[in-house]
Order: structure tokens, then sequence, then C-alpha cells
């Protein structure tokens, strides 16, 4: 049996506020993971262990989280091509654009 669990931390060390939705198996053990930042609400990483992938962890952590508030793809400059296939199989919001001075928004054409 499947359990989801949500806590608030930091993105592996960064010091940043999240909201954390993890999906572990019966024995404790994490499977998947979801980060969403408290103040954009804007998804920061999805992870799913490599044994369990294809196996709709990260759709079942994404529906939870919607669930509990509103919740925005990251821009599309900022997203693995794994996470813009998730953005679009699973569908909703991008965050609305705020200023960033990351390299991928500074080699965007205007």
């Amino acid at each position: 049996m499947l359990t989801i669990t949500t806590r608030i931390g930091d993105y592996y060390g960064d010091g940043s506020s999240n909201h954390i939705w993890e999906t572990r198996d019966s024995d404790g053990a994490l499977i998947a993971e979801l980060y969403v930042s408290a103040d954009r609400h804007e998804i920061m990483n999805i992870w799913v262990d490599e044994d369990h992938r294809g196996e709709g962890h990260a759709r079942q952590l994404y529906e939870a989280a919607t669930d509990q508030m509103d919740v925005f793809h990251a821009p599309v400059a900022h997203r693995t091509p794994e996470g813009n296939a998730f953005a679009e199989a699973v569908g909703g919001e991008t965050v609305t654009p705020y200023p960033c001075d990351c390299y991928a928004c500074d080699t965007m054409e205007n």
C-alpha cells in the first residue's frame, strides 16, 4: 500500500520553503516526491525512483497537490525535457512570468 505525505521543507538543502508531497511504499521507502515553492506555488522538482517510473506516481502527487492548492508549472525555459513532457501530459497552468536572472532566461530570444 502506498501513502502520500506532505510536509514543508527546503529544496535539497538550499534553504528555500517548499510544499513537499511524497509517496512511500509499505516499508517506508521513498518512491516519488514533488516540490512546490511556497511563494509562487511553482513546481520546483518532481522525482520518481527509477524502478517505479511509468507507474503514475508523479501524476498522483500532482493531483494530490492540486486538490490542496493552486499549483503551476515552471516556465518552459526552466523545464527539463522530462518536466516539459510531464507538464504537457497533466495539463495545468504555467506560473506567471517573473524577473529571473538564470542562464536559461538570459539566453532566451525576445
